[in-house]
């Protein structure tokens, strides 16, 4: 399946019942039993998905031994987890999956999810033990449209923590922004959609990924979401 790389935060609606993946199943990973069963039969009840729910990762049928083109995507659940032992799993007994799969976290909390660091890692979805059911509906049809999912408030919660590091003026990678890209940044970071950015700034949606585009080459970044968090590392 070809990935976006531009993150779904909570704009464009999605259709699962038009979903040309819908068939892929979902499995749930995780050993608190109540909460993994809870989400699975969430899901399996709003959604057109085959969903399970095991205890260990590697209870999953390994990528290797699938067909080519089959993916699943697979939720792991964080209660309780730091982020360190959330990224070392990331890095161990989940690797195999994350190149062909479709990983997402789940019950996570402001103090153990290092959002840009586990996109690093090839995580596509983040949900938090906040999350509304409607919100975790909406990601779910996102992450099998291919999308990345982060939901905005979270995503502003989390930005609203990442201390900055220096100045716009002092970074000579910010300066190699124009002032129109610098607007179109600083809209990034507050978690606003291209819809939202263009109404701002008056300008085209065509516009905005035009200049969201130039941003990502200038800060060297794969996508929007990772430029948001470069803006809110980085720029008061």
């Amino acid at each position: 399946m070809k990935r976006n790389m531009n993150p779904q935060i909570e704009g464009r609606q999605f259709n699962c019942d038009e979903c040309p993946h819908k068939e892929h199943p979902i499995i749930v990973v995780g050993s608190h039993q109540f909460s993994t069963d809870l989400l699975a039969n969430y899901i399996g009840t709003h959604k057109p998905a085959r969903t399970s729910t095991v205890r260990k990762i590697s209870e999953i049928p390994p990528p290797a031994e699938m067909k080519k083109g089959q993916w699943r995507l697979i939720f792991i659940d964080c209660r309780g987890l730091s982020g360190e032992a959330i990224a070392n799993f990331l890095q161990t007994d989940g690797a195999p999956y994350l190149e062909q799969d479709i990983i997402a976290l789940f019950n996570l909390t402001p103090g153990n999810a290092d959002i840009g660091g586990f996109i690093d890692l090839g995580v596509r979805g983040f949900f938090f033990e906040t999350d509304q059911p409607e919100v975790i509906l909406k990601g779910v049809c996102a992450l099998k449209f291919g999308e990345m999912w982060v939901a905005r408030g979270v995503l502003m919660e989390y930005i609203s923590l990442k201390p900055r590091m220096v100045s716009p003026s002092s970074d000579p990678t910010t300066q190699q922004l124009t002032r129109r890209e610098k607007d179109v940044l600083f809209q990034l970071a507050s978690g606003a959609t291209n819809e939202d950015i263009a109404s701002c700034l008056f300008i085209s949606p065509h516009t905005v990924k035009t200049h969201i585009s130039h941003i990502c080459k200038k800060l060297n970044v794969q996508n929007r979401l990772q430029a948001a968090l470069w803006a809110a590392k980085y720029l008061k």
